[in-house]
């Protein structure tokens, strides 16, 4: 597996005197723009970073999307800004590179949110997921990419780009690697396994019932809160996110 760094494209914004920094880790095919609509309520409690994964925004690819490259990629941002305790807050794929990443560097990580996360599927939707993957190969992926998002509930936040902001061979690989890589924790069997004995809190947010009263199942300690609409929570419900974050870390 690759051990390359790449050096990610970042935000870090100033903000509240507290004992951590927020880090922002965007989710499949999208930037660090993603988290503008909650960046200013979250800095009213800690500094915040917002990383552009590999790939992805302004952040050159690398050989690999492999979770622990992509996870390492971020680690080393943190080190570079020297950071020595964050609370690391993902969005979809972006909530599987920080659970990686927490799971790695517990002593660093004081904590983990996640925004409608990627993880824990059925493992009934593997059929699903590899049609997806299948289709990513075959087609254009951003075109692919751009239909998907508009099935999951498109964000309501404009976003003159468009809805993809990643190259296409970095759409491609991380999706079917994050699902299907030895190391991945996609389905609900290997999100179980994974989340056994967490070493740091969890605040997970979902977008309806069902979905959470799964990650009741395999997420046990978190604690999980329900904000239906769409996948992009943080766009649709801000101030509900900005102050159940708030709530959780105090």
């Amino acid at each position: 597996m690759s051990t390359e760094i790449v050096e990610l494209a970042f935000d870090r914004f100033s903000g509240g005197a507290a004992p951590f920094s927020f880090v922002l880790v965007h989710g499949w095919a999208r930037s660090r723009s993603d988290w503008a609509p909650i960046v200013d309520g979250l800095r009213g409690l800690a500094p915040v970073v917002a990383v552009d994964l590999r790939g992805h925004g302004e952040s050159r690819a690398g050989e690999s999307m492999r979770l622990p490259d992509v996870a390492a990629d971020v680690h080393a941002v943190l080190k570079r800004l020297g950071l020595a305790r964050v609370v690391l807050v993902g969005h979809s794929a972006g909530s599987e590179a920080a659970a990686f990443l927490a799971r790695r560097e517990p002593e660093l990580v004081a904590g983990l949110v996640v925004v409608d996360p990627a993880f824990g599927l059925p493992d009934a939707d593997r059929a699903r997921i590899e049609a997806l993957a299948g289709r990513l190969r075959q087609e254009d992926p951003v075109a692919v990419a751009a239909e998907h998002f508009l099935k999951s509930g498109p964000s309501p936040v404009p976003d003159a780009d468009g809805p993809v902001s990643a190259a296409p061979e970095a759409i491609r690989d991380l999706f079917a690697d994050f699902a299907f890589a030895p190391e991945a924790l996609h389905f609900q069997t290997q999100t179980a396994e994974f989340f056994a004995g967490f070493p740091v809190p969890v605040l997970a947010f979902y977008r309806n019932e069902e979905r959470a009263a799964l990650a009741r199942e395999i997420l046990p300690a978190a604690r999980i809160q329900v904000l239906p609409g769409g996948h992009w929570t943080h766009h649709e419900h801000p101030a509900e996110v900005v102050a159940a974050i708030a709530d959780w870390i105090r």
